[in-house]
C-alpha cells in the first residue's frame, strides 16, 4: 500500500512558514512597531509640554514706588526635531523662554503680590494688570487687562503681628504668610507661534509700595492641544499606544509579507524552471 505524503508535508510546510511568521512579528516586528510609535508619540506630544517659569528669569523693572513693576519674557522657539528642550537655570538671571516652534500654547498665571502703605489708610486698593505681546515686525500690543483687588497693611500694624509687642523668630516668615495676596489667572492669553516677546505689568496709584515677590510669582506654559488629534492623544494615551502600537504593526507587516512572498514566489518560479 503506498502513502502519499505530499499533502500533510505542505501542511507542515505552511505550518512551518507561518509559525516563522509569527515569531518574527512577535520578537522583531512588534518591538520595532513599540519603539516607533513611542517615537513619534513623543514627537506629537514631547514630554515637556509644561513648564513653569519664575518671574526672576526675566527681565525685570521693579518700580515699587513709581506704582509700576513690569517683568519681560523673551521667547526661543525651537524645532519639535530637537528631542529636548534647553534648560531654564533658576540662577536670577534674564534668559529666553524655550518654546515648541510648530505647537501653540496655554499660560496661567501666579502672582504673589505683597502692598505695604506708606501712610496709614484704607486696607483694600485696586491695581491693574495688563499683559503686552510683542510679534514678529510688530510692536507691544496690550492684550489683556485685568483688575486685583490688594489687601494692603499699615505700616504701624506689622509689629503687632510679632506678638506682646515683641518681634518673634519666625516673624518674617509670618508676615510674608499674613501679607501675601495671591492671585491665579487661568489662560488670560492665547500663545501663537509669531509671539517674541511678553511683557507683564502691575500698575498701582495709591500711596502704597506694591512687590511682586519674583520667586515664588510664575508662568506655567502648556502646549495647546485643543481641537486636535493630540488632545485625543493626551486624553487617551493608553488607548492611543494600543491602536497606534497596532497601525504600526500592521504597516510594517504588510511590507514584510509582501516582500516575504515576493522573494517565496520567485523562489518557486526558478525552481519550477530548472532544467532536469
Amino acid at each position: 500500500m503506498q502513502v502519499n505524503l505530499t499533502l500533510p508535508l505542505k501542511w507542515a510546510q505552511c505550518w512551518g512558514y507561518a509559525m516563522i511568521l509569527v515569531l518574527v512579528n512577535f520578537l522583531l516586528i512588534f518591538p520595532l512597531s513599540s519603539f516607533l510609535f513611542h517615537d513619534f508619540y513623543s514627537r506629537m506630544i514631547p514630554p515637556d509640554s509644561i513648564q513653569t517659569v519664575p518671574f526672576s528669569e526675566s527681565r525685570r523693572e521693579m518700580g515699587s514706588w513709581a506704582g509700576k513693576s513690569s517683568f519681560q519674557f523673551e521667547f526661543e522657539r525651537v524645532s519639535s526635531e530637537t528631542a529636548v528642550l534647553p534648560e531654564i537655570h533658576a540662577n536670577g538671571f534674564s534668559q529666553k523662554i524655550p518654546l515648541r516652534a510648530d505647537i501653540p500654547y496655554n499660560m496661567n498665571i501666579d502672582l504673589d503680590v505683597y502692598c505695604l502703605n506708606k501712610v496709614t489708610d484704607l486696607n483694600i486698593k485696586d491695581g491693574e494688570l495688563t499683559i503686552s505681546v510683542c510679534r514678529a515686525g510688530i510692536g507691544g500690543i496690550t492684550v489683556f487687562r485685568k483688575t486685583l483687588l490688594l489687601s494692603c497693611a499699615n505700616t504701624r500694624d506689622i509689629p503687632n503681628m510679632g506678638g506682646n509687642g515683641r518681634l518673634a523668630t519666625s516673624f518674617a516668615q509670618q508676615v510674608q504668610k499674613e501679607l501675601v495676596n495671591f492671585f491665579h489667572l487661568e489662560n488670560p492669553i492665547f500663545l501663537e507661534h509669531d509671539m517674541k516677546r511678553l511683557e507683564i505689568t502691575l500698575k498701582f496709584a495709591g500711596n502704597a509700595n506694591v512687590i511682586i515677590d519674583p520667586n515664588l510669582s510664575a508662568l506655567t506654559f502648556s502646549m495647546n492641544f485643543d481641537h486636535s488629534l493630540r488632545n485625543l492623544m493626551v486624553r487617551w494615551k493608553r488607548l492611543a499606544y494600543v491602536f497606534g502600537t497596532l497601525i504600526f504593526n500592521a504597516i510594517i507587516s504588510f511590507f514584510f509579507l509582501t516582500a516575504f512572498a515576493v522573494t517565496f514566489f520567485r523562489a518557486g518560479h526558478s525552481r519550477s524552471h530548472k532544467p532536469v
